[in-house]
C-alpha cells in the first residue's frame, strides 16, 4: 500500500473543517484525512496488530467507520486524538476478534500429551476470571490497562489517544491495577495466578 508521507504538523481547525465535509458526505475531504493521517493509523494498527494485511484491514474499517460517524464528532477535542481512538478501538475489536477464533481454534485441537483437561480447565477459568476483572472496570480504567499491557504504549501515547493529561492517564492506570489486584484478592485468584 502505498502512503503519503504525513505532514509534521496539522492544523486543527482544518482538520475539525475536514471532519465536517466527511459528514456532509465529501469523499475528497475523507481522502484529505487519510492523506493527513494515513501513515499514523497504518503504523499504529501495525503496531497493534502485527501483520501488515491485518492493519491494513483496521485502517480501512477505521476509515468506515469514520465516513459513518463524522457527524458525531463534537469538536471540541484534538481531531488527531478522536480519528486515532477510532482506529484504537477498531484495532482492539479485530484483536478480541482474532483472540476469539484463536480460543475456538486451541480448545478444538486434541490435548498435547502431558496436558490435563483439568490444567485447561483452570487456565480457561483463569482468563474469564481476568474477563470479569476487567469488565468490573469503567471503560476509561479498562481502556488504559488494555492499552499499556495488550498494546504496549507509552503513557505518553495512550495520553494523546485519550485525548487527556498524562496525569489522569497515570492515576486511571494505578486505579485499575488496585482495582483489579483487590478483585482477583477477594475471588482468591491472585496468588494461583502467579
Amino acid at each position: 500500500m502505498e502512503w503519503i508521507l504525513e505532514r509534521s504538523t496539522s492544523e486543527p481547525i482544518k482538520d475539525t473543517q475536514l471532519l465536517r465535509r466527511v459528514a456532509a458526505g465529501e469523499e475528497a475531504a475523507l481522502r484529505a484525512l487519510f492523506e493527513i493521517y494515513g501513515q499514523r493509523m497504518y503504523a499504529y494498527a501495525l503496531r497493534w496488530m502485527g501483520d501488515p494485511a491485518a492493519a491494513e484491514d483496521v485502517v480501512q474499517e477505521s476509515l468506515v467507520a469514520i465516513w459513518q460517524s463524522a457527524g458525531r464528532y463534537r469538536g471540541d477535542g484534538c481531531p488527531a486524538a478522536w480519528l486515532m481512538g477510532i482506529v484504537h478501538f477498531k484495532a482492539l475489536n479485530a484483536l478480541r476478534r482474532k483472540e476469539t477464533l484463536s480460543l475456538d481454534a486451541t480448545e478444538s485441537e486434541p490435548p498435547a500429551p502431558g496436558s490435563l483437561p483439568e490444567e485447561k480447565a483452570a487456565a480457561r477459568a483463569d482468563r474469564e476470571s481476568v474477563r470479569q476483572a476487567l469488565n468490573q472496570l469503567s471503560a476509561e480504567h479498562r481502556a488504559v490497562l488494555e492499552l499499556v499491557f495488550y498494546g504496549g504504549m507509552s503513557l505518553q501515547e495512550i495520553a494523546e489517544v485519550m485525548n487527556c493529561p498524562l496525569g489522569t492517564v497515570k492515576s486511571r492506570l494505578a486505579y485499575a491495577r488496585a482495582a483489579l489486584r483487590g478483585y482477583l484478592d477477594r475471588q482468591g485468584l491472585r496468588e494461583e495466578m502467579k
